[in-house]
Parts: structure tokens; C-alpha cells; sequence
């Protein structure tokens, strides 16, 4: 049963007196009121073509508000632009900010902060109304692919609503990532409409992701975006007992999952150090885990993953700054593998230089010799580098 039977004009109503608004059958918090005609036509004056008529039919339920759910991957979507909205721009301001000799073939209509956008393609056309992103990249240690990226992500703004999901129910996890404030909103309309508010948490509920039931069902392998999750998740926890079951259901440990990272780097991230090892023992690559876990390494697991193949980078020995075994920056210090490599690291020079002079004073006052070794362990580095970069 969809939204449109689940729910009466009534229930609507009263949703809609509390800020929620219901389009294909997913919840917006703080829903505006509808788009006027006169709006309608302004905005249709400023694209290359028609406004898409699925923009046309959300904006109609809602000219604008909060999305509280998770798109695939790493793209985040928690607005819907408006006009005076109070975030970054609002939607005349995002219009002006993409506008070319005035008009816009790409209309942006929702994203987050100033770091994704989402658009529908004006342009007269089979490819009217198609959804695609724009994201800034982000810095090194967030993810490994770098730079700023586009790409389409939806036929139209229905199939969009359609891929908004949730990664774990918010009534049975307090401490999820998303859908905390559908609960909440759900909750408190509940205290004045509990069957209407019963009747949204049902759908929020449908949207939650279940890669558990997937996977006893055996269908998990075949669903890629259960499959990534329950990989992240599984790794994310070292679970190694699970991530075997995955392995065996079909699930292939080497996947990418989030951002570029596979199983191993993202249990390197979490300082999984035993399933890093259990998933080193069955042979899957390893290129990024130095640049994801040096952080976590032992200088041992180090010597193995560099034995491997595994790339010393910039950001690699920035990480392995904060092990607690110098052994391991050293170690990857002496791997730097170019003059450019040590240029871009140059950076870390002053941090370097900042904590070798810290770890000094601790070794002079406790007589650590350990601290003692870290000291010099960055004072050698941060020489290096300087030398290195200026050669």
C-alpha cells in the first residue's frame, strides 16, 4: 500500500498542519506551502525549457523544506531549495549562482549546504526532467577519490524520492545517522493525531534498508546497495564471523563501498585490526589501506600491507603521525616514494616540528623513552621532507 492509498485528504491535512508533507511516499520536514503559478512561471522564465513535470508535482505538495533520509553512496540531499530560505543561498540565489546569459539548463532544486547540489535537466527534450549532482570533493582522509564530480543519479525526481532510504530504523536506533527527525516529527504529531502519526511512521519504516533479511533470504549478493551496506557494516565492526557469511552468500570482500573504500580500509579506519588481517589472509588488494588506517597500524600489519603493494602517500604519513607506535611513521617515512610526494607532505612540516618539540618536554619530564624515540622519530621526518621538498 502506497502513500496515496495509506493516506486521506484528511490525513494530509493534518500532516500538513504539523510541517510534513508526503510525496512519493517519502516524509518533508518543515514543508513550505505549494508553489503559486506566478512562482511557477518565474522560475520557468529563468530555465532553457519546460520545468520538469515531476519538479512541477513535489513542488505542488511542497515548495520546499527538509529531507531527513540517505541517497546511495556519498551524495547528501537534506533541502529542498525555496525562495528566502535561510540556508546557503536560497532557490533564486542557487539560480543565479548557475545562471549563464541569464538562463539555466540545469535547474538546482535541493542539496546540502554548499557541498552537493541536485538539478533537473530543463532542456527541451528526452532528457527533460533527468537528475543529476554536482559535489565539491572533499579533503583527503574523508574518502579517496578526489576532486569535484557530476553525474546523473535519477530519470526524474520521483525515482529520486524513491532511492531516499534509510540505513537503520530510528525508533529501534537511537544513535542513527539519519531519520532521527522523522521520528521525532512522527512523535510529536502523535501526541495530537496518533493514527494519522501511525500511519506516517509506517512509511518511514517501509524505506529502512534491511540487508539482515536480504541475506538470511539469499538475495543479498544481488541488491548492491544492501550488499555495500552490510560490507560496511560487517567491517565497520570487525565482525569477522560476518563477513565471512558474506563472502560466502556471494559478497564480494573487495568491493567498494563507501567514498573508495573497501572492507579492509574501512576496518583499518575503525582500528579493526584483527579483520584487517582476516581480509589481508584472503588476498584482498590493499593500494589505499596505508592511506586510510596508518593511523591504526601495527608497525608489523605495516610491513605486510607494504609487502603487498600497498601505496605510501602524503596523506599516509599524515595519519601515521597520530600512531602511537613511531616505529610505523618512521617506517612509512623512509617509503615516501618521489621528491613530489615529499613536496606535498611539506605541509606537515609544522605539525611535525610542533609535536616533536611536545614529545621532548614529556620525555624530559618522565624519562620515556618511547616518547623520547617518537620525538625523534618527527624531528627526522620533518627534516626529510624539508630537504626533500627543496631538492
Amino acid at each position: 500500500m502506497d502513500a496515496a492509498t495509506l493516506l486521506d485528504d484528511k490525513d494530509r491535512r493534518a500532516a500538513g498542519e504539523a510541517g510534513i508533507a508526503v510525496f512519493a511516499d517519502r516524509l518533508i520536514l518543515d514543508a513550505q506551502p505549494p508553489v503559486d503559478d506566478a512562482t511557477l512561471e518565474a522560475v520557468a522564465a529563468r530555465c532553457a525549457g519546460p520545468v520538469p513535470e515531476a519538479l512541477v508535482a513535489l513542488w505542488r505538495v511542497s515548495f520546499g523544506g527538509r529531507i531527513d533520509y540517505q541517497l546511495d553512496g556519498q551524495i547528501s540531499f537534506t533541502e529542498l531549495f525555496w525562495p528566502e530560505s535561510d540556508g546557503y543561498h536560497d532557490l533564486w540565489g542557487w539560480i543565479d549562482h548557475e545562471a549563464d546569459s541569464g538562463v539555466v539548463r540545469f535547474l538546482p532544486f535541493g542539496g546540502f549546504e554548499y557541498l552537493d547540489r541536485l538539478y533537473v535537466d530543463t532542456a527541451d527534450g528526452p532528457e527533460n526532467g533527468r537528475v543529476v549532482y554536482w559535489q565539491q570533493g572533499l579533503p583527503p582522509g574523508w574518502e579517496l577519490t578526489e576532486g569535484d564530480r557530476a553525474d546523473g543519479l535519477a530519470v526524474d525526481v520521483r525515482a529520486l524520492f524513491g532511492q531516499l532510504a534509510l540505513e537503520d530504523d530510528p525508533w529501534a536506533d537511537g544513535d542513527a545517522d539519519a531519520g532521527t527527525d522523522l521520528r521525532d516529527a512522527v512523535d510529536e504529531l502523535a501526541e495530537e493525531q496518533p493514527r494519522v502519526a501511525g500511519k506516517l511512521r509506517e512509511l518511514v519504516r517501509r524505506a529502512v534498508l534491511d540487508w539482515r533479511a536480504a541475506l538470511a533470504s539469499g538475495t543479498l549478493a544481488g541488491e548492491p546497495r544492501l550488499r555495500r551496506l552490510a560490507l560496511d557494516r560487517a567491517a565497520s565492526a570487525g565482525d569477522l564471523g560476518l563477513l565471512e557469511r558474506l563472502a560466502t552468500a556471494g559478497c564480494d570482500l573487495a568491493e567498494p563501498v563507501r567514498g573508495g573504500l573497501t572492507p579492509i580500509d574501512i576496518a583499518l579506519v575503525n582500528g579493526r585490526l584483527e579483520a584487517a588481517e582476516g581480509l589481508l589472509g584472503r588476498g584482498v588488494p590493499v593500494v589505499n589501506t596505508l592511506r586510510t588506517g596508518s593511523h591504526a597500524v601495527t608497525a608489523g600489519l605495516a610491513r605486510s600491507l607494504l609487502e603487498r603493494g600497498a601505496l605510501v602517500t602524503a596523506d599516509a604519513v599524515g595519519g601515521a603521525i597520530d600512531n602511537d607506535d613511531p616505529e610505523v611513521l618512521r617506517l612509512l617515512a623512509t617509503r615516501l616514494p618521489s621528491p613530489a610526494e615529499r613536496a606535498e607532505a611539506r605541509v606537515l612540516v609544522p605539525r611535525l616540528r610542533m609535536l616533536a618539540a611536545q614529545a621532548t618536554h614529556a620525555a624530559d619530564r618522565s624519562g620515556d623513552r618511547r616518547m623520547r624515540d617518537r620525538a625523534t622519530v618527527l624531528r627526522e621526518l620533518a627534516d626529510m621532507i624539508t630537504d626533500g621538498a627543496g631538492s
